[in-house]
């Protein structure tokens, strides 16, 4: 009876050991870094001084570092990705305490691209977002129109117009 037993608790412990092995394995081709996982799409970080939100799809702690990582299904990094995680840098380091010094952006095919958290990155998403934020504001501008009242009477936008003639 106890060499049953043993022979039943080992097999538990070598199908455990595939299974953890498995896993692992599949982490890695979905792109899943090392590092324990503070957050996976489940935090909405804000900037008061920046006027920034965003959500990273997971933040990862490697040794006293907080990292984000974005993922995405194209083949390629761009520069808007790069601009993502530039946001999350700032945003990780206001609320965090820490400055990321760097993040991954994680490829459709599981590759994993490193991106370093430089000024340059940082200080173009802060004008980026200066520009819209100027570009909003001058949203509730009229534009001044000179329309025949035919043309206001057939305007999609009439009922938004406070200068729709005829």
């Amino acid at each position: 009876m106890t060499e049953k037993l043993f022979l039943v608790a080992a097999l538990l412990g070598l199908l455990g050991l595939v299974v953890v092995v498995i896993a692992w394995a599949r982490r890695r081709v979905q792109g899943f870094g090392s590092g324990r996982t503070v957050a996976l799409d489940d935090v909405t970080l804000y900037s008061k001084r920046y006027g920034l939100v965003g959500r990273p799809d997971r933040i990862v702690k490697e040794g006293d570092d907080v990292v984000p990582e974005e993922w995405k299904s194209s083949r390629q990094v761009s520069h808007g990705h790069r601009l993502q995680l530039a946001t999350y840098f700032i945003l990780i380091e206001e609320n965090y305490g820490r400055r990321p010094p760097y993040g991954f952006v994680v490829l459709g095919d599981g590759s994993r691209v490193r991106v370093e958290n430089t000024e340059e990155l940082c200080s173009e998403v802060v004008e980026i977002a200066e520009r819209i934020r100027e570009h909003r504001a001058r949203m509730a501008e009229e534009i001044p129109v000179q329309q025949p009242a035919w043309k206001c009477e057939r305007c999609g936008q009439r009922e938004n117009c406070g200068q729709a003639s005829g």
